[in-house]
């Protein structure tokens, strides 16, 4: 475990109750990432499986001693429907994607009738523990909202500060990314950027410092903003990167893990409670970090 993800895995492991996570249609890797963080004391899972999925259950030792723990359904869409409607009842906290098509899962999360939809724009996080950076890092959004209006991407901004307020920074500084530091009519990302930073100088925005248009070298080395005489409080320093889209966001998380050997967890907010969706390329320490990021979350939710 990284140091910073470890710390935060520290204070769920604290608390006096642990959340419980409703896990759909889990694989191998997310079976074991699961149990895992109930050995730690992060959660208590439950498991939700489909037909598809049972061949992971007769081979699991650690699941067969489970009596009562798991749901057995017919398919990918009543698991899903299933855990969330157990989520929406308040009887789990989260929910954690194993093996379903995110498509499947989020159709009911965002269902109507019983789904978990607050009013809110449903965005993610990415919880990044960067070695060259000298604390925790969320880039947003960078697997939800692909070409975010001027309004979603304050939605995107209030629901990243929600989440680093979970982790325990009380006012985070925000860099909506752009690649200069200029207002130019003709790049529409500093058009945002330097309404953004006007809504949180006017007292629209709150809790957090936003700074904008700035380029990701100053949002990230103060040598660079040294060099190059930017003054910010954010300058070096930033909490959180607000990128202009979806495709930006997810290169930028991916880069830093690949080439930055950085530590990754991935987070939906917005809805009644957190919803775990990583890649399927994720390790099940990338599992880990995103279930603990999502217990204090979830904590938090109710005072949100």
């Amino acid at each position: 475990m990284g140091n910073r993800f470890q710390k935060i895995i520290d204070r769920v492991i604290d608390q006096p109750d642990k959340k419980r996570c409703a896990v759909v249609c889990p694989d191998e890797v997310t079976v074991r990432a699961a149990l895992e963080a109930e050995r730690l004391g992060l959660v208590d899972p439950f498991f939700f499986f489909d037909e598809l999925r049972l061949d992971v259950l007769s081979t699991s030792s650690g699941l067969l001693a489970r009596d009562g723990d798991y749901l057995i359904v017919d398919t990918p869409e009543e698991a899903a429907r299933a855990a969330v409607k157990c989520v929406r009842k308040k009887e789990m906290d989260m929910l954690l994607k194993g093996n379903i098509d995110t498509a499947v899962l989020l159709r009911q999360v965002v269902n109507k009738e019983y789904g978990l939809t607050t009013g809110r724009l449903i965005t993610h996080v990415a919880f990044l523990d960067v070695p060259a950076y000298h604390k925790m890092l969320i880039v947003t959004d960078g697997g939800m909202v692909t070409y975010p209006t001027l309004e979603q991407k304050r939605s995107i901004l209030e629901n990243a500060v929600f989440a680093m307020r979970s982790m325990g920074v009380n006012k985070p500084k925000v860099a909506c990314l752009a690649v200069v530091e200029k207002v130019h009519e003709n790049m529409p990302e500093t058009l945002d950027a330097a309404e953004l930073k006007a809504m949180n100088e006017r007292g629209e925005i709150i809790d957090c410092i936003v700074e904008g248009p700035i380029s990701f070298d100053l949002a990230f080395s103060r040598e660079a903003a040294s060099m190059k005489r930017y003054e910010s409080p954010v300058a070096g320093d930033a909490d959180i990167l607000l990128v202009p889209d979806f495709v930006v966001g997810n290169l930028v998380a991916k880069a830093m893990m690949y080439t930055g050997n950085s530590l990754f967890a991935g987070v939906l907010v917005g809805a009644s409670a957190p919803v775990i969706i990583t890649s399927r390329s994720s390790t099940s320490e990338e599992k880990v970090n995103s279930i603990a990021c999502s217990a204090l979350l979830a904590r938090a939710a109710n005072a949100y």
